[in-house]
């Protein structure tokens, strides 16, 4: 991997990690520092997601046992469809028509996928349609987001998405010292209602939650599969708690998507987590 930078290995061990434990989103949003030399490793996700032998690592790819590397290396792959900025922006009809095409079944009998380059180009219009596209999500569709600046999409696009980056210098897979605080708190169980006030300027609403709880659920995993971590407030813990947090906080960023109440919504995940909490 040492050709590819140590920013790009992170985003490999972040989404091989992703894929081994099975916790593949509806929805991602890519950040890029270059589209030209970025756009491999974007190729190279989707093989993984489409992979029918359960390959899960970049550096098994292209094994030969199929043809669907080669196809989606010639843009000849059938269940993805690619969507770029019709001029200056991207436009509605070109989303409806994105509809109409993946209201067929898919045509290999995988996943399919929309790739959209250059999403900050949304128009108004468009937005809203990829928008309603996102809040019913089909099990079998997957959405690839491409863009070099992730907050110039809508935020209610933002909480919907997972959230990857390359290359970035504001690499999100760094320790981040927020993200430590929350994990602490939770490993302490009734910390989380002890340190409320501090947890709600840490998470203000509802799509800064998303961000954190989802990079939190996959530091568990990556904890209980490698037994190591950034984060050191995880060791000592009972891994069955690890289990029955990362449960919890799947169950409950699933609630999240709908229009719940922000305030209420936490403090039911602050309970249910200070209840999973093993005193072992």
């Amino acid at each position: 991997m040492s050709n590819i930078g140590i920013r790009n290995e992170k985003f490999i061990s972040f989404t091989e990690n992703i894929l081994a434990h099975n916790k593949i989103s509806h929805a991602y949003i890519i950040e890029l520092c270059d589209y030209d030399i970025d756009m491999s490793l974007v190729s190279r996700f989707i093989k993984l997601l489409l992979c029918k032998n359960d390959i899960k690592t970049f550096d098994k790819l292209n094994c030969g046992s199929c043809n669907v590397c080669n196809l989606i290396d010639n843009h000849n792959y059938p269940d993805i469809r690619y969507i770029e900025p019709d001029g200056k922006e991207i436009k509605k009809n070109q989303l409806l028509d994105l509809q109409k095409d993946f209201n067929n079944k898919s045509l290999l009998e995988n996943k399919r996928i929309y790739v959209i380059q250059e999403a900050d180009k949304l128009n108004v219009a468009a937005a809203n349609t990829l928008l309603k596209f996102l809040e019913e999500p089909a099990d079998d569709i997957i959405a690839i987001l491409l863009t070099k600046n992730r907050y110039k999409l809508l935020d209610t696009i933002l909480s919907r998405c997972q959230v990857l980056t390359i290359g970035s210098e504001d690499d999100s897979y760094d320790y981040n010292e927020e993200i430590n605080t929350i994990i602490s708190y939770i490993v302490k169980g009734d910390s989380l209602f002890i340190n409320y006030g501090s947890l709600l300027e840490l998470l203000p609403d509802k799509n800064i939650a998303m961000d954190y709880f989802k990079k939190i659920e996959i530091i568990f995993l990556d904890f209980l599969q490698n037994n190591k971590s950034l984060y050191s407030c995880l060791f000592g813990v009972n891994k069955d708690s690890i289990i029955r947090f990362l449960n919890i906080i799947e169950v409950e960023l699933m609630k999240l998507d709908y229009n719940v109440n922000y305030k209420l919504w936490l403090d039911s995940l602050f309970s249910k987590l200070i209840g999973g909490v093993s005193n072992d």
